[in-house]
């Protein structure tokens, strides 16, 4: 298993690669449960304008990893997150439970 700022580097490092412009800030926004996620990555260039990025399976890979240490302790669950990369290398890190989102899923999962 891979160390958790193996992982943050991992993120940031999927985010990068994707870009060939200059830019403000890079941002992933995610809804996570177990086996499934959705992602909306994007980034601010320059000139404020705002671009989709690609998600993919190696960013579900990374969060899900990163699920399972963060969550080790049964009280630290979350279900959304949002990852904020600075063209420093600055990067921020946020953690949510969303029992709304929880309760949806487990609704739809019984019908």
């Amino acid at each position: 298993m891979k160390k958790i700022d193996e992982i943050y580097m991992g993120i940031a490092e999927h985010l990068i690669s994707q870009l060939n412009e200059k830019w403000e800030i890079c941002e992933i926004e995610a809804e996570f449960l177990e086996d499934a996620a959705e992602f909306d990555v994007k980034y601010i260039n320059t000139n404020g304008q705002e671009f989709d990025l690609d998600g993919g399976y190696n960013l579900f890979k990374l969060f899900k990893e990163l699920h399972s240490i963060t969550t080790e302790n049964a009280g630290n669950k979350w279900n959304r997150a949002k990852f904020t990369l600075e063209p420093t290398g600055k990067f921020n890190m946020e953690f949510e439970w969303d029992q709304a989102l929880f309760d949806e899923i487990e609704r739809l999962n019984n019908e």
